[in-house]
């Protein structure tokens, strides 16, 4: 827009200083070509164009008619000269008291036309480059359009590609800015169900202890309870503390036989051999310690308790952890990129309650570790793979 102003203001400018400066040399010449033939009209000598070749005018036949409209006059109603513009043509017409003659002025002015010439030249170049400009900013007009959509809720991905690797970056970044806030809002607000719901179940306990005469029993159920809650509570905490960091979790190093001696002890498990390690010696996990624990935890409780021996084998080879148990198969296949936890009631799990909420936790805490896990279920064995991606 300011280059267009510009070239309309000089564009302006120069043709009112070129059509001056026409102007005043135009008005020479007429006072040249009228004080060069006014002898000539008063010795009745004849002219030809040929004579006025010289000055660039012609003799003009017609005789203007009332339409004619007057540019200017000088002289006296004796002698002098008069300019007309009629029909397109300038007519110059000079008198005295012996003779007259109608000339049509021939000149061009090319100083206009050279002018026009150059500034319609730009004026053109200045609209090619405006739609070539325009088109190459289309890519980030529809990405400030999707801007605008997400925040009416809409967070949807740009399907745009360019030529020019800086729009590419810029759609790329955009793409993934949302899927990332997409993942936060499906995580969040799952995780918020399942909160909901896993704190139902033991406060239901809770309330029906309540029920019962008080005693040291109930006292020790309703203790059991709140212990519960609180277990939860604190698993609740360090998911919802590392959900959104998954980019700034540190990769330190982790020995998986250090890891599995705590997670042990939080277990209460009796049986020594319940929890049986094959080739796992100097292997190493790497993220965040809290998430690790908080992922066995959930992995080896699942699979002692729902296991038809309560026993789980852990075993490690080409840089993979595989957990094992005999059992029933899981509910829902969490190897898969899931957007719905809930359960279908028909087909549901006797270790599910409605919502996976350990599934939950053991995906999310291994794909925040920049791992992937794969299940398998072959020969009724529950297999957990997990690697590094």
């Amino acid at each position: 827009m300011i280059s267009l102003v510009v070239i309309l203001g000089l564009w302006g400018f120069f043709y009112i200083r070129q059509k001056h400066l026409q102007d005043e040399h135009n008005m020479a010449r007429y006072f040249s070509i009228a004080s060069s033939l006014q002898p000539v009209l008063l010795q009745s000598f004849s002219v030809s164009d040929e004579d006025l070749k010289e000055y660039n005018v012609k003799i003009f036949t017609q005789k203007p008619s009332s339409e004619a409209k007057m540019l200017y006059h000088k002289g006296d109603e004796f002698k002098g000269f008069s300019l007309f513009s009629y029909q397109g043509k300038k007519v110059m017409y000079v008198y005295n008291p012996i003779g007259s003659l109608y000339l049509e002025d021939l000149e061009e002015d090319y100083a206009l036309i050279l002018i026009h010439s150059i500034f319609a030249i730009l004026l053109g170049l200045q609209t090619i480059l405006f739609m070539v400009s325009k088109k190459m900013l289309t890519p980030l007009m529809d990405v400030e359009r999707h801007f605008t959509r997400m925040e009416g809720g809409d967070y949807s991905e740009v399907a745009i590609t360019s030529q020019y690797k800086e729009i590419n970056q810029i759609t790329h970044s955009y793409n993934k800015a949302i899927r990332h806030i997409s993942y936060l809002l499906e995580t969040r607000e799952m995780f918020n169900k399942i909160f909901m719901h896993e704190m139902k179940t033991p406060l239901a306990k809770g309330m029906f202890y309540l029920k019962n005469e008080p005693s040291l029993k109930t006292h020790e159920q309703i203790h059991t309870v709140f212990e519960a809650i609180n277990t939860q509570l604190n698993t609740f905490k360090t998911l919802e503390e590392l959900i959104g960091k998954n980019e700034t979790i540190l990769p330190h190093p982790h020995a998986l036989n250090s890891l599995l001696e705590e997670v042990s002890q939080t277990l209460h498990v009796k049986d020594t051999d319940a929890i049986q390690t094959k080739g796992c010696e100097g292997y190493t996990l790497y993220g965040d310690k809290e998430l690790w624990l908080v992922c066995l935890k959930n992995i080896l409780d699942n699979a002692l308790q729902y296991s038809k021996n309560h026993t789980v084998s852990l075993t490690c080879k080409e840089n993979k952890l595989y957990i094992s148990n005999v059992g029933e198969p899981l509910p829902i296949d969490i190897s898969q990129n899931l957007h719905s936890w809930k359960l279908d009631k028909t087909q549901r799990h006797k270790s599910s309650t409605g919502y996976g909420f350990g599934l939950f936790i053991i995906q999310k805490t291994v794909h925040l570790n920049g791992y992937t896990i794969d299940y398998t279920y072959e020969n009724a064995h529950v297999t957990l793979i997990i690697s590094p991606k």
